[in-house]
């Protein structure tokens, strides 16, 4: 296969890899939302559960409720992080995998562009080598024939 060919094939690795880029960012922005709701939930879990507890039973029982309704969402809310993270890495091991061909093809390209200049600087020698032959060829015949 030529370096032409290579490096198209190399294009197309690199828009792939470039569309998985954006679906772990996607991932990032959706763990990093995950986190804020779950970062604000604690917060207000924290700030009710510093309030003044009422004498009224009524109103104990509510709050008792709230509380148990906020533990609730915060171990949903785990729960969506742990989901998110999950995607994350897995977003995450897609793009190396992508990033890696395109990294190893990168390197083949190199090398076979290498081989190529060395291939081509032989061939560049061997011609000027028979240039100078039948140049030193031609030069002996002159003198001869002089």
């Amino acid at each position: 296969m030529s370096v032409k060919r290579f490096q198209r094939l190399l294009k197309i690795r690199e828009a792939q890899e470039n569309e998985v880029a954006v679906v772990l960012a996607d991932r990032l922005a959706d763990l990093s939302r995950a986190e804020q709701q779950r970062d604000q939930l604690t917060d207000y879990q924290a700030l009710y559960f510093q309030a003044l507890m009422p004498n009224d039973a009524q109103m104990l029982k509510q709050i008792a409720f709230m509380r148990q309704q906020l533990r609730e969402a915060i171990e949903q809310q785990e729960l969506r992080v742990a989901a998110a993270q999950a995607q994350v890495e897995r977003a995450r091991d897609v793009w190396m995998e992508r990033h890696q061909a395109s990294l190893s093809l990168e390197k083949l390209i190199e090398r076979r562009r290498r081989a190529e200049n060395i291939l081509d600087g032989r061939k560049q020698q061997r011609e000027l080598d028979m240039w100078a032959t039948r140049k030193a060829f031609d030069r002996d015949r002159s003198d001869e024939s002089s």
